[in-house]
């Protein structure tokens, strides 16, 4: 009796662990449009190193969205953004950023629309489709990004379960 219940508690929290670190997937309908998009995202994950005032309370949370299974679209959303480094276009940001996966490196083109909260990957279909891939391929991804007055800091992003969501939601976009 006490093994059993023993098995239960222990099961019961290896799925419970597991189901909190997995992504997300959310619906979002357009009534007006009658249209509906899919978000798949992360856990929101603070960077590897504290930051400095005003900036201590930064996170991030990695999402890719689609829209009726038409073309999907990969970006980072930070609850605080102090990004440096990146070249001014006409109205937005571009950066480089390295992103780490298992033992290999990657970059990756994004940008950042003037006084934007999201960093996106659509710089072209080959950025956004690295970072989808690596998302299917590894548990985890580390994307490096410069913040001003703090240097380096990258984010680890649980990316467990991404295939499966995307695969079901996003199928024909990918």
């Amino acid at each position: 009796m006490m093994k059993k219940l023993l098995g239960i508690v222990v099961l019961s929290f290896l799925l419970t662990d597991s189901a909190i670190s997995q992504m997300k997937h959310s619906i979002s309908k357009d009534e007006f449009k009658g249209t509906t998009s899919h978000y798949i995202m992360t856990e929101s994950v603070k960077p590897n190193k504290p930051m400095s005032f005003p900036y201590e309370d930064t996170e991030s949370t990695l999402v890719v969205g689609c829209k009726e299974k038409d073309y999907y679209w990969v970006y980072v959303y930070f609850n605080k953004v102090n990004l440096t480094d990146g070249n001014i276009g006409d109205g937005y940001y571009s950066y480089t950023l390295e992103i780490k996966a298992g033992e290999s490196f990657h970059k990756v083109m994004a940008t950042q629309d003037f006084g934007n909260t999201f960093i996106n990957f659509n710089m072209t279909s080959s950025d956004r489709e690295t970072v989808t891939k690596l998302m299917g391929l590894y548990d985890e991804i580390w994307i490096q990004f410069n913040h001003y007055q703090d240097g380096n800091r990258f984010y680890k992003y649980d990316t467990r379960g991404f295939l499966n969501l995307f695969d079901t939601n996003c199928k024909i976009a990918y």
